[in-house]
């Protein structure tokens, strides 16, 4: 037969089932806040960067295209004289730098007006450094623009106009200016000269077809006058004759390939 509790067994019994239970709340409650913290952790932790896989079908990194140098075959550069000390005996103050300057900065108008490209040298530039800026523009065509001087007796009149023989086009540009500005002046004129009549640093150490022209004589009272008074006409003939050379080597431009560049003298000192 069983053997009855007595109350104070009872007691005791109910005093350890309430400490096991507290102690079994308190075990669970610990383990809610430590799920919890390691819950927050983890919704935290920076998450991890997948590594990019190269795509195979594109193509390989290259090395970025060097730029082409600009096409020049249809462009202009304008050499006017940079002579100060050559003066005018119309007026005795006017020199040849000034007079070609504003026919030179007309025709670089009106070429660009008709949308031709056109570099001009700098108003202090000495040949050497001319010839070295049009030989890396490679350009259709060269042109120096001067008044001429006969020296001491001053008795020089006309036109004439100097080229390369040695380089393609520089008679057709010679002759396509020259026949133009030549009908317009008033005197006789004096012709077209190959590189060998006048020792030119212009055009022995050029690349491009080149000219030189010299429009009339600065050094007598009734040219050198009309010089001064034609500015205008002298800026539209050379225009047209540029023009017309221009035109005719659009399906034919000149070819630099071969071309061996002169070696350019620094110290030269001469003005042509």
């Amino acid at each position: 037969m069983q053997k009855k509790e007595t109350w104070r067994e009872l007691r005791r019994r109910a005093r350890w089932d309430r400490i096991a239970g507290a102690g079994a709340v308190l075990i669970l409650m610990m383990i809610l806040i430590i799920s919890g913290i390691s819950s927050c952790a983890k919704k935290l932790k920076k998450p991890e960067i997948e590594p990019v896989i190269a795509d195979e079908t594109l193509p390989p990194e290259t090395e970025p295209a060097t730029e082409a140098p600009p096409d020049n075959s249809m462009a202009v550069y304008l050499s006017p004289s940079t002579q100060e000390d050559n003066i005018y005996a119309c007026d005795g103050s006017t020199s040849e730098e000034e007079a070609m300057w504003m026919v030179a900065r007309q025709v670089k108008t009106m070429l660009e007006q008709d949308g031709y490209t056109v570099y001009i040298c700098g108003e202090d530039d000495k040949v050497p450094a001319k010839i070295k800026q049009g030989n890396r523009l490679k350009c259709g065509a060269y042109v120096a623009i001067h008044s001429n001087s006969s020296g001491e007796n001053g008795k020089g009149q006309g036109t004439e106009c100097f080229y390369n023989t040695d380089i393609s086009g520089s008679l057709a540009l010679a002759e396509n200016i020259y026949n133009r500005v030549a009908e317009l002046t008033p005197t006789p004129d004096r012709g077209l000269k190959d590189q060998y009549q006048r020792d030119l640093y212009e055009i022995f150490n050029n690349v491009s077809p080149c000219c030189l022209l010299e429009v009339e004589f600065h050094d007598d009272v009734q040219t050198s006058r009309w010089i001064l008074n034609h500015t205008d006409d002298l800026a539209e003939a050379i225009t047209d004759g540029i023009e017309a050379y221009l035109e005719s080597t659009k399906n034919n431009p000149h070819e630099f390939e071969d071309v061996t560049e002169p070696s350019i003298d620094e110290n030269y000192a001469g003005d042509h």
